[in-house]
């Protein structure tokens, strides 16, 4: 395609004009596309976001940069995104407390987690798991919740910061199985694993990503996950609700989504290239490593996600009194 085919082509889609949606699905990409990450470069959403990026690079025949904006909760790199063309060049990333949490705790948010952007889909999911360090005397849940009870006020668990995803996880498993512990927030997971390998925190909930290289090398040890499913990377750990509370079922997960006003051709054209590519087996396999499940991305699911979770976050921060920093 020509220089001035280019332009003429992003005209339309930005503009709207005479070749319509159609057009700009069928041309899209013309140029490299902007992959904001709201996170620093290393963990499981960089990883995962890197595979992805390289597969529709290749898929398009255009560069997929990776673009780290890490810092404030992820609303740095969230607010990026949610003010930029909505022509396709500019995705966010991210993971779902960036949609689901940040509403729930953060007063005048600057942008909306469903009106200010348009969803392509959930990517990929993983399971956060109860971890302890081997000095503790509990090997099931219920094991830790007669020690917890026959002393309270003496157990406490960390979180990879107020607010986070394990926070919430933290919260509701001790509502849920009716126990008091004391909450630790770290500012990061690397921080609080390195407390619990060292004794200075006896619980904590943290990513199975995290924790499952700890837990094969006999550091901690995982008495259960929160989600419905067991962990592919810990399949003998069980999960909370089979543990005799049924319903229990918390993790974290990646999306992606374009800026509000995205033309629907465009972001169909980026849901269907991403499902070839998570059905792809070496893309499957590299997120399975790390232990991240493959989603299959659907907008309507996303949206349904988003105020489920918002809902239910919305009661354990009422209950537990979580707020921001």
């Amino acid at each position: 395609m020509s220089a001035s085919g280019v332009v003429r082509v992003i005209l339309v889609c930005v503009l709207g004009l005479s070749l319509g949606e159609s057009a700009c699905a069928q041309d899209y990409p013309v140029k490299a596309i902007r992959l904001v990450l709201p996170f620093p470069p290393g963990g499981f959403t960089d990883v995962t976001a890197r595979v992805l990026a390289q597969q529709l690079s290749e898929r398009f025949g255009q560069p997929v940069i990776v673009d780290n904006k890490p810092g404030g909760g992820t609303v740095i790199g969230a607010e990026i995104v949610a003010r930029a063309q909505p022509d396709g060049y500019t995705l966010l990333y991210t993971g779902g407390s960036t949609f689901t949490v940040n509403p729930v705790l953060i007063k005048n948010l600057p942008y909306d987690p469903l009106k200010s952007f348009t969803a392509v889909g959930v990517l990929g999911k993983t399971s956060i798991a109860l971890l302890a360090n081997p000095s503790v005397p509990a090997n099931s849940i219920k094991e830790l919740i007669a020690l917890v009870l026959a002393k309270p006020g003496q157990y406490a668990y960390g979180s990879f910061g107020n607010g986070t995803t394990s926070h919430f996880a933290g919260e509701m498993f001790a509502s849920t199985v009716g126990v008091k512990l004391l909450h630790v927030p770290y500012k990061g997971s690397a921080f609080s694993m390195n407390d619990l390998i060292g004794g200075q925190i006896p619980l904590s909930f943290d990513t199975i990503v995290v924790a499952a290289p700890q837990v094969r090398a006999g550091k901690i040890k995982a008495i259960a996950v929160t989600t419905q499913e067991r962990s592919s990377l810990l399949p003998d750990v069980p999960t909370v609700a089979e543990s005799g509370y049924p319903g229990f079922d918390l993790g974290t997960w990646v999306g992606l989504v374009a800026p509000a006003g995205t033309p629907d051709s465009v972001v169909k054209k980026l849901r269907e290239e991403l499902v070839k590519i998570l059905a792809l087996k070496g893309v499957r396999e590299s997120f399975q490593a790390i232990g991240v499940e493959p989603a299959r991305p659907d907008a309507e699911e996303f949206v349904k996600l988003v105020q489920s979770e918002i809902q239910r976050y919305s009661q354990i921060a009422k209950d537990a009194n979580i707020k921001a920093d």
